[in-house]
């Protein structure tokens, strides 16, 4: 049930029982599906937790994380260090212990009084239609391929769920005679996505967005979209549970052009994709080739996944790119892909640079 702390909304809060009190503990829900990265997170629980603080002084923050692997949670603990509530984050079903709080929360001698409790008004659209709302929202505009890709959907099927949606007047689309060219989200669809994220109405979540917003429209961002879609096509034993274009992240000066994540040969793996580079010279492209992939290394070596690096370009990008990739570990494979034959990557090898751009 949601429940309401100032001008603040929660999924819903709970007094945990710990041997020396209670908790006043409000909870926050996060589907990892839900086309938003775990990074993008912080900024909006930085100002919930700011007001929810002001209002309620004992309070403390429990985000339950809905999904498959551990990689998410953890990157979402660690975007949250410096939260100023206390916080835990577990997969979903999972009760917090003391320790898993990132400080002592504030305890109480009996169960403190519940937050009013907030009537739902769940969205009037599918499952799969507000998944489709979610990733506009993100996207602020794109095709109908990019929708599905960024929604884990199919192209049919998501053709069919824009058409509804746009009758419900909830989307809308750019149209060139009898073909729609750009979907975008209208703003009692945009509402019905940031409320499904958890957003209070009134606060802001611009961090929601991707990042260089002003490439929107060009084929090197349609490509990056493209990644979830074209990871299933190529490998269709992976499991491809979501995938992000342009991502921000905490700490790093590089920003990947996309972002999957998912399993691959048994293995909880995040896939970084980066695409062309033909505008630099050879030396150039080695050296942010490998400072790209360091980056990329650092991500999935704090949580413990593997890491599969993609660039997808011309021929003579990828061999300069290959003089950065050099000394792979056993949890790293790089791959080099054509950008012009969507849906095929060579059969992945870990430890190696693998190549299908000559076939």
């Amino acid at each position: 049930m949601t429940v309401r702390i100032g001008r603040m909304t929660f999924s819903d809060w709970v007094s945990l029982p710990f041997e020396d009190g209670w908790t006043d503990t409000f909870i926050f829900r996060i589907d990892t599906r839900a086309c938003i990265p775990p990074f993008d997170y912080a900024p909006l629980l930085n100002r919930m937790a700011a007001h929810t603080l002001s209002k309620r002084s004992s309070a403390s923050l429990w985000v339950q994380v809905e999904g498959p692997g551990e990689w998410f949670a953890a990157e979402l603990r660690r975007s949250l260090r410096g939260l100023r509530l206390p916080f835990a984050v577990t997969c979903a079903g999972a009760d917090p212990a003391y320790l898993d709080f990132s400080r002592a929360p504030a305890l109480l001698y009996s169960r403190s009084q519940p937050p009013p409790v907030v009537a739902d008004r769940p969205p009037s659209v599918s499952h799969a239609e507000l998944r489709c709302l979610q990733a506009l929202a993100r996207m602020r505009a794109g095709d109908g391929s990019e929708v599905a890709s960024l929604a884990g959907l199919s192209d049919e099927v998501t053709e069919g769920l824009l058409r509804n949606l746009e009758q419900k007047k909830w989307v809308e689309c750019t149209s060139n005679e009898d073909r729609c060219l750009v979907w975008h989200a209208r703003s009692k669809g945009l509402s019905a996505a940031l409320r499904s994220w958890g957003v209070p109405t009134g606060v802001e979540f611009t961090a929601r967005e991707e990042e260089n917003l002003q490439d929107v429209g060009s084929g090197h961002r349609r490509l990056a979209r493209l990644w979830p879609a074209w990871l299933k096509s190529a490998w269709p034993r992976a499991e491809v549970w979501a995938g992000w274009s342009e991502v921000g992240l905490p700490g790093a000066s590089v920003i990947p052009d996309a972002l999957a994540w998912g399993r691959i040969q048994g293995y909880e793996t995040l896939f970084w994709l980066e695409v062309g580079d033909g505008h630099k010279s050879r030396a150039e492209i080695t050296q942010v080739t490998r400072k790209r992939l360091e980056q990329a290394r650092k991500l999935c070596a704090r949580s413990g996944v593997r890491l599969v690096y993609t660039q997808l370009s011309t021929p003579w990008v990828h061999e300069s790119a290959r003089w950065a990739c050099v000394q792979l570990a056993d949890e790293v494979a790089v791959v080099l892909g054509n950008w012009r034959r969507f849906g095929e990557l060579p059969v992945l090898e870990w430890g190696r640079v693998i190549s299908n751009i000559l076939n």
